[in-house]
Parts: C-alpha cells; sequence; structure tokens
C-alpha cells in the first residue's frame, strides 16, 4: 500500500523526518518497506499484515502513529448539506442473504456534473497508484484511501427499478448459473453461485466487493449519483475474487474485513468531496438508505493484568495498561481485571491474548527488558521490575533423542554418505516389488482414508522401499554412484483401534563407485562391496556404544542368501544389512549391485555410551600373535570372541590381520592369524604372564572351536 507522508502528517502533525516516521510504523508492525519521492513528495510503501484490516487506509496508519507519539488524532467530521426529497423514496436495497452482506447503506446525489477532479486530488492519487477518473469516481477512492472503505458509484438513471415501481432497486444476492456481466474494465465475465453480486431487477450490474459493471458505470451524462457503502463477508467475497481471476483495490480490502460501523462516515465524506469539486452544485438527497438488519456489536473482551505481566515478563499496573488501551480507542473499565470494549473498526481483537499483544506494542518491544535465562538444571530465584521474586524455569535444550540424531547424522556425513529426505507414505505396490511374503509382520501396512493419490495411500513399514526408490529416481537420471542414509519413521499396526507404533529407524543403500578418481585406492576396491557397508555400519555403533557390536549370518526377506548379516548388539537385534536380491533389483530397474541395511535407532540408543577418560600407561606393551587353523564355517567373530574372553584383564587391543584358505591347508580348514597387545597400567609385563595369558587363548581356541594352533 502506497501513503503520501503529508496526508499521514494531516492527521497527526509532527516535527519526524521520513526516515524517522517509517521507523516508528515498522516497530509498531507497520512494516515500511521502500520510502520513494515522487511528484515532490514522499511516499510511503507500508506492508500490512492480512489481520490488519484497519490499517489499509491513511486513517489507519494516522491511528497508530498517533499511539506511538502519545498524541492526539486529529480527526474532523464530514460536512454534508442536505436538500430536497428523502433519499429512502429515490431507492430501495433489498438484502437476499444477511450474512453475505450484513450491511448496505447509500446515498443519493443530485445536480452532479461530471468532469475532471481538482489537481491537488488528481495529484494524491497518484500517490497513491491509483488512475484519476472524473470528479465522482475520485472522490469515492479518495475516500478509500483516506477511511479505508471501498465504495462503489452508480449511475441511478441506469439502476432499473421493480415492475410497477418507479424508483431504482438495488439486490444484493448470489449469482445465479448462466449469468453473465460486462465489468468498469470492459470484460464480459461469466458468473457462478459462489460469487456475490450486485443486481437490479434485470440482473447483475456489480460484482459485490471487487468491481463495477459497464452498464451503470458513470459517464460524461450522468448527472445523479447513487453511493454505495456496503460490509461484505470477506470469505464470499475473497473466494468470488478467486473464481474470477481478479485482484482489485476494492477486493484486497474486503477480503481483510472492513469496518461495518464506518459505512455511513465513508458516505457523507464521499458527499462531502463530491459537493467541492462540482463547486456546491450537487445536491445530497436527505439522509441514508441503511439496510443493516442485524447490527454488529461492539466485542467484549476481559483481560487480566496479572496474566498479561506474566506473559510479557513486565509489572505494569493495571492503570497502565488501561492508558495504553485508550490510546488505541478502545473503552476500558474495572481494576482488577480490565472489562474491554472493542470498536467495530478492531475486528481482530478477540481473546484476552490478543489485547495482551497490543498492551505489549503500544507499551513497546524495546520497553520489554532483556532477562538472562535460568539454569538447565533447575529452577532460579530472581527479582523482578517492581520487587517481586519469582521463578524462571530451565533454559531450553535439545532432548536427548535429539542429540542422539544429530550425533547420528554428523557420523554418517562423515563416512561419506548423503542424506535423504523420503517420505512415510508411499503405495500398496511398494511391499510387494520389495517381497515381503503376505504373512509377514511388515505386510500389515497402515492405510489412509483421505488418500489424495493411491501412490501416497499407505504408511510405510520399512525405509527399504524409500531407499530403493530413491536410488531408482537417480538411475533414471543417470547417476548410478549413489550412497545415502535416512533418518525416518516406520509405522507398524497395532489394531484398528490404536495408533500405530513408530519406531525411528536408520536406512542407508549404497551402489555404483565408492571412491572415483583416487590413485591410491586399488581398483578392486573402488565400488561398494558387503565388507565397505559393513565397516561404515561397524564405524557407526562403534561411535556410539564404544563397541563393535556382531554381525552374523542371517536372512532377509530383501537380501541375498549367503550374503545377508544381522546386526546385534548384547542379546537385541539392531537390523540387517547385505546385498539386495536380485529380483528386488530388477523390480526398481537396478542393474548395479546394491547394498543396504537398516537399522532400528531407538534400540542403538539404548546401547549409546559415554566415552570415559583413561590415563595412558607409561609402560610399554607386549605382543603375541597366534595362528590357527579352524573349520571354515566357523566365523572369525566367534573365534574374536573366544578370545578376548580369555586373554585377562591386560589385553589391549585385538586384530585379525590374516585369513587364508587353499592349498596346502586341509580342505574345509582356513588359517585366521591375529596379533594381540598385552599392557599393565603400573608395570611392564613379564614374559612369564603374557605366556599364561597366551596359553589360556589357545586352550580355549582348541576346546571350544577344535582349533588347530600354528606354531
Amino acid at each position: 500500500m502506497r501513503l503520501p507522508v503529508d496526508w499521514i502528517n494531516e492527521y497527526v502533525p509532527n516535527n519526524l523526518s521520513v526516515r524517522e516516521l517509517a521507523e516508528i510504523l515498522t516497530n509498531v508492525g507497520l512494516e515500511v518497506e521502500a520510502i520513494e519521492t515522487a511528484r515532490g513528495a514522499a511516499v510511503l510503501e507500508i506492508k500490512v499484515t492480512p489481520n490488519r484490516g484497519d490499517c489499509l487506509c491513511v486513517l489507519g496508519v494516522a491511528r497508530e502513529l498517533a499511539t506511538a507519539l502519545r498524541t492526539d488524532l486529529k480527526e474532523r467530521v464530514p460536512v454534508v448539506a442536505e436538500s430536497g426529497p428523502a433519499a429512502a423514496g429515490l431507492a430501495s436495497i433489498v438484502l437476499e442473504d444477511p450474512r453475505l452482506c450484513p450491511r448496505y447503506s447509500a446515498r443519493v446525489v443530485t445536480g452532479v456534473h461530471v468532469r475532471p477532479s481538482p489537481a491537488w486530488a488528481q495529484r494524491r492519487l497518484e500517490l497513491c497508484g491509483l488512475r484519476p477518473i472524473n470528479n465522482v469516481v475520485d472522490a469515492t477512492n479518495l475516500v478509500m484511501m483516506e477511511l479505508g472503505q471501498p465504495l462503489h458509484a452508480f449511475d441511478c438513471r441506469l439502476v432499473r427499478a421493480a415492475e410497477g415501481e418507479t424508483a431504482p432497486r438495488i439486490i444484493v444476492r448470489r449469482a445465479r448459473a448462466g449469468e453473465r456481466i460486462v465489468t468498469i474494465d470492459g470484460e464480459e465475465r461469466a458468473l457462478t453461485p459462489e460469487v456475490l453480486v450486485i443486481a437490479d431487477p434485470g440482473g447483475p450490474i456489480a460484482l459485490a466487493g471487487i468491481m463495477g459493471g459497464a452498464t451503470t458505470e458513470i459517464n460524461d451524462e450522468t448527472s445523479e449519483v447513487l453511493l454505495e457503502s456496503a460490509h461484505f463477508d470477506p470469505r464470499t467475497v475473497r473466494r468470488g475474487a478467486r473464481a474470477l481471476q481478479m485482484s482489485t483495490e476494492a477486493s484486497y480490502r474486503f477480503e481483510r474485513i472492513v469496518d461495518p460501523g464506518g459505512t455511513v462516515r465513508a458516505l457523507d465524506r464521499a458527499c462531502e468531496l463530491i459537493g467541492e469539486f462540482s463547486d456546491g452544485a450537487a445536491t445530497v438527497a436527505e439522509g441514508v438508505i441503511d439496510a443493516y438488519p442485524r447490527p454488529f456489536r461492539e466485542a467484549q473482551v476481559a483481560l487480566r493484568p496479572a496474566r498479561a505481566n506474566a506473559l510479557l515478563g513486565l509489572d505494569l499496573s493495571a492503570a497502565e495498561m488501561s492508558a495504553h488501551l485508550r490510546r488505541l480507542g478502545l473503552e476500558v473499565t474495572g481494576a482488577r481485571k480490565l472489562r474491554v470494549r472493542v470498536p467495530t473498526f478492531r475486528q481482530d481483537l478477540k481473546e484476552e491474548v490478543d489485547l495482551v499483544e497490543e498492551v505489549a506494542r503500544v507499551h513497546g518491544y524495546d520497553n520489554i527488558p532483556e532477562t538472562l535465562p535460568g539454569s538447565p538444571h533447575g529452577h532460579d530465584a530472581v527479582v523482578e521490575p517492581g520487587g517481586r521474586r519469582a521463578t524462571r524455569g530451565p533454559v531450553g535444550r535439545l532432548s536427548d533423542e535429539l542429540v542422539f540424531e544429530r550425533a547420528v547424522r554428523a557420523t554418517m556425513r562423515g563416512l561419506g554418505l548423503s542424506e535423504t529426505v523420503t517420505p512415510s507414505l508411499e503405495s500398496p505396490q511398494a511391499l510387494p516389488r520389495l517381497g515381503v511374503p503376505g504373512d509377514h509382520p511388515l505386510a500389515r501396512a497402515v492405510v489412509i482414508n483421505n488418500a489424495k493419490t493411491v501412490d501416497r495411500s499407505q504408511l510405510r513399514t520399512t525405509l527399504f522401499t524409500s531407499m530403493l526408490d530413491v536410488l531408482a529416481h537417480n538411475r533414471r537420471h543417470g547417476v548410478s554412484d549413489v550412497s545415502i542414509f535416512d533418518l525416518g519413521r516406520v509405522y507398524w499396526s497395532r489394531g484398528a483401534d490404536e495408533l500405530p507404533d513408530q519406531p525411528q529407524h536408520l536406512g542407508l543403500a549404497c551402489t555404483g563407485v565408492m571412491l572415483r578418481g583416487r590413485w591410491a585406492v586399488p581398483r578392486g576396491l573402488e565400488r561398494w562391496d558387503f565388507y565397505a557397508l559393513k565397516g561404515v555400519i561397524e564405524a557407526l555403533v562403534q561411535s556410539i556404544t564404544l563397541a563393535p557390536g556382531r554381525c552374523e549370518p542371517d536372512a532377509h526377506f530383501c537380501l541375498q542368501p549367503g550374503r545377508t548379516a544381522r546386526l546385534t548388539i548384547g542379546d537385541d537385534t539392531i537390523g540387517h544389512l547385505g546385498e539386495v536380491a536380485g529380483k528386488v533389483r530388477e523390480a526398481y530397474d537396478l542393474p548395479d549391485a546394491v547394498y543396504a541395511a537398516e537399522l532400528d535407532l531407538e534400540l542403538l540408543r539404548r546401547h549409546a555410551a559415554t566415552p570415559r577418560y583413561q590415563s595412558f600407561s607409561r609402560f610399554p606393551a607386549v605382543t603375541r600373535d597366534v595362528a590357527f587353523l579352524i573349520p571354515r564355517e566357523v566365523p572369525a567373530q566367534r573365534a574374536e570372541s573366544l578370545i578376548r574372553e580369555s586373554a585377562g584383564p591386560h589385553l589391549e587391543s585385538l586384530l585379525l590381520f590374516d585369513a587364508y584358505e587353499g592349498p596346502p591347508l586341509p580342505q574345509g580348514q582356513r588359517n585366521l592369524a591375529f596379533s594381540l597387545a598385552f599392557r599393565a597400567a603400573d608395570r611392564t609385563l613379564t614374559d612369564q604372564e603374557v605366556e599364561q595369558s597366551m596359553e589360556a587363548v589357545r586352550a580355549r581356541l582348541r576346546q571350544d572351536l577344535g582349533a588347530t594352533i600354528r606354531e
């Protein structure tokens, strides 16, 4: 909205510079987006929030400025010289649905001579971004910019009367199917019942709250004018404007609520201007035709000063709050509990919290004291303004769950994977394509009753579908090297009468080249494989639990048999990892090998450990190696666990450095070699102590695994 500064200053005389004025308006909530100079005058471009329709005019902006400056608003009452017959006999008004048009006021002006407006009026309209038309239309536009009430002027002689009557009849109703109207911009528009129209007995003559019609517009021959000043339902105007793809200065204001109590005042001001622009030749008929079946009542809202102070962190008295609210034009009574009468031009003030916000605005946001946050571990006693003691609650912080999520994300990004965010809704075909058996618990998906599309009609039960969708999408766009992770929830049905279980999972999916263009990496290790994925997961688990976890062979419906592992920590199965089965890859049109995993983050978080400081030993480590033959079907993980259990308290580290099978070893056997490091914190270990530990290791390997120790 564009408003000249000199027009605002007529209502609130001041010595402020333009920039100072703009800063004050911005601080009270009327953001000045730009300051321009046009035709030698300063013009403010003001952004008004949708709930403040009362500020879409000079009066509304001036009212806010006067409040901020603690000064009076210089309003004047329009003076209308009425004469001649009563207006009620010159026209009639019918409201078919008062809910859509609660009030319709009109005046009749005769003896009008249509001609250009005075230069000052044209200049003022141009500064506001409006085009001057003639003295009648310009008067209505000036009133809209000054008081915020859109008006429309009809050529009274072109408005038709009802059969058997002579006076023009205005009918406010919904448009009928098939009706059409030519608006004053020359466009013919097809109407629907969602559009509210102003009609006469012959049909529509204007779009209510949007634009007038060409058949009754003011022209050079007009001598009698019917002035309309109405209050239309904001939602109806908004729907009508959208249906017709129209947006006008009038509709912009009606959509944001126009003061229902200001219709007659706007009429009087327009008549005053028309008389001034006609050199006194125009005559205003006596009285106002005012169709107002159910008058708006001024709202009554209670305000508790103690509640307002608690919300704002202030210690204002009830008298101070009353003074603040009265500066806004509100009527306030009471002491301990304020009763506030809200005028009709402030339709946005409906609840106590709205008044609390007004108190803060008038008091000044800059005048609300800053306080230090309280302790994160308890409540602090503080002294507020006025000497009152109170407690301040704990300072806000991230929950333990969010801290854990951020740690997981940071670790995964550090391991070279990219995060993706996938939707929780999927197609009913997603689970069959993944190969989920019909009797599997994951096949019981939660179906959405009001789904917008079939492709997003049920909640996912596993992240594998989401991860493979992302790989397939990238493949279709020519991206074959992908390594991603996603933290998302899955949804498991618990019956029709209960909300689904919603655990948070971590999904990983990798395909193609892992380390492209690294000259020091052997070509055979460039691509993702099972062990690369396993290494990523072990690094994640190690960073969280400070232990590697166990990967053991297992089966999974969408992973390749023999290339699938179950990740366990303690007695909990955290998830599965492995190579995606060929049939599943074919279903997703993925020609290259894909390695994927899904972990239960909530189970993983239960095993999270806090690092603890441990001083380094000043004494040297003693290293020993052990090599042995065991059946090839025995996992190396099993051998490692036995070594850790039997090596004693001085074992510092354990590393598998060789694994071999083939000639000259016996068929079905393989050789494993581990390096063990022993260290004590208080002394240098003796060879005898270390040899005792190694003998315990060798004995346990022979006993439990049938190992043949190689010397």
